[in-house]
């Protein structure tokens, strides 16, 4: 069955009814098996207040947003019943025959995977987790990504200009035209269906399809 890499956007992270939402989308991507990963919201925002304050060694203010996504990966766990975190493919493989759903911790999989078809992340704050959710999905690896975010796609971009127009991290654009499917969705739409845009290869705006009730 395909994989499907789900990166929960950090701005969802004070959304009321996120469980719902992410309870409904999920049971609209029944056909696939879902990888969920946590941006790092608020908590890797106050990470970076910390580095400017305190001007931190790069290391260490890269370990200290890692584990802001683990404590946004927690809530996760808590929100969904189903959910439980893993550490790599084994884990989530198991989960899926038991029909629960894996949360990655995203530390674990960026130290222990090694890939000589895609280059480590470089340590910066120009890679957030919208990077790290592309090159998790390339290297697992995986059938698409989708991205949840608070801000709907405009009708014709590239992913390019999901870089120019600061809807993602600026490295994206480096990821993006290899991941196999890329899918948007505004999480906090009013609409009563959720819509995905799907966006292939630096290639234009496809098409937007109804996936359920938001």
């Amino acid at each position: 069955m395909p994989v499907t890499v789900i990166k929960v956007g950090g701005s969802l992270f004070d959304l009321p009814d996120l469980k719902d939402r992410l309870v409904n989308l999920l049971s609209e991507l029944k056909d696939s098996q879902p990888l969920l990963l946590a941006g790092g919201g608020q908590a890797a925002n106050l990470v970076r207040d910390w580095d400017r304050i305190f001007d931190l060694p790069q290391g260490n203010w890269h370990s200290l947003a890692i584990q802001a996504m683990l404590l946004n990966n927690a809530l996760l766990c808590y929100l969904l019943p189903d959910a439980r975190l893993v550490l790599n493919i084994r884990e989530a493989e198991h989960l899926w025959r038991v029909g629960l759903t894996p949360v990655l911790s995203i530390n674990d999989y960026l130290v222990d995977t090694q890939s000589e078809e895609y280059a480590d992340l470089p340590t910066s704050w120009d890679v957030t987790s919208d990077s790290i959710a592309a090159w998790i999905t390339l290297t697992w690896p995986a059938d698409e990504l989708v991205l949840l975010k608070s801000v709907d796609l405009p009708d014709t971009i590239t992913t390019d200009d999901l870089s120019a127009q600061e809807l993602v991290d600026p490295y994206f654009a480096k990821l993006a035209d290899s991941l196999p499917c890329l899918r948007w969705c505004n999480l906090r739409s009013s609409e009563e269906t959720l819509q995905l845009a799907t966006v292939t290869r630096g290639k234009s705006f496809q098409s937007r399809n109804a996936t359920g009730p938001a």
